[in-house]
């Protein structure tokens, strides 16, 4: 399977452009909404077999978990473990990312939607308050997190699960990055926040701005770095985590 690499706007669209599918792995789905207004996003629901996750880009959402609702701005995380009931709704215009580890069926639910047809994937709707307690549920308002510093960079980690582990890196000018490597185990992902990030995707390097999306299945040789430019930050998703977390705070 060849490495994923999306610029600002790119992916598969649907619904007319409100949502935007970015990975589609059978370990991992991401998409970008976009919300023109304040809407109703979700219904109380749960997923037996995944998380769910929601990053905030943009504006304003309201996320249920469990029996709590809490707004969220820009750069606040959200993550719903499996059997936990979760909802959203969003209070302005806003751009958020949606992450389902595994995918659970969410992408051809989608498109299934999409065409006009009745779609179905792991989720359950559920009243608020049902499901298992929320003790490993995830609220992270911006910049909060395990916060793992060197001289070239600032690694928050946002969540780690099984399914997932995701995290914010800060890059300073003249981060180098990991050596060129690939994963026999899991996908690895990165969406770039702000400024701009240079990528080795296979054999190829190129240095990608804000809103970009890079994938490296099992297999594909990347890394990533900051060679010569400006501050820059990006999320970094590995699906399943294989402890990647873990790893990265013993550094």
């Amino acid at each position: 399977m060849d490495g994923v690499v999306l610029r600002p706007g790119e992916g598969e669209s649907l619904f007319d452009g409100r949502i935007v599918l970015k990975a589609t792995f059978e370990q991992l789905c991401i998409t970008e909404s976009h919300f023109p207004d304040a809407r109703d996003g979700a219904d109380p629901h749960f997923h037996r077999r995944h998380a769910d996750s929601f990053y905030v880009l943009e504006g304003g959402l309201a996320v249920l978990v469990h029996d709590e609702e809490k707004l969220l701005e820009p750069d606040a995380f959200v993550c719903a473990p499996p059997e936990v009931v979760h909802g959203f709704r969003s209070t302005s215009p806003a751009v958020f990312l949606n992450f389902h580890t595994p995918d659970g069926g969410f992408a051809d639910n989608l498109r299934a939607r999409n065409r006009g047809e009745e779609g179905g994937f792991d989720s359950v709707d559920a009243p608020p308050g049902s499901g298992k307690p929320p003790t490993e549920a995830v609220f992270l308002p911006p910049k909060e997190g395990e916060r793992l510093e060197t001289n070239s960079r600032t690694a928050t980690i946002k969540v780690g699960r099984e399914e997932l582990a995701l995290l914010e890196f800060e890059l300073r000018a003249g981060f180098e990055g990991p050596d060129p490597h690939s994963h026999d185990d899991h996908v690895d992902s990165f969406y770039v926040l702000d400024g701009e990030v240079d990528f080795l995707v296979g054999d190829e390097w190129m240095r990608l701005p804000a809103g970009s999306f890079v994938a490296a299945p099992i297999g594909v040789t990347h890394t990533f770095g900051n060679h010569d430019g400006q501050r820059a930050r990006l999320l970094n998703i590995h699906a399943p985590s294989t402890g990647f977390h873990e790893r990265l705070s013993r550094f």
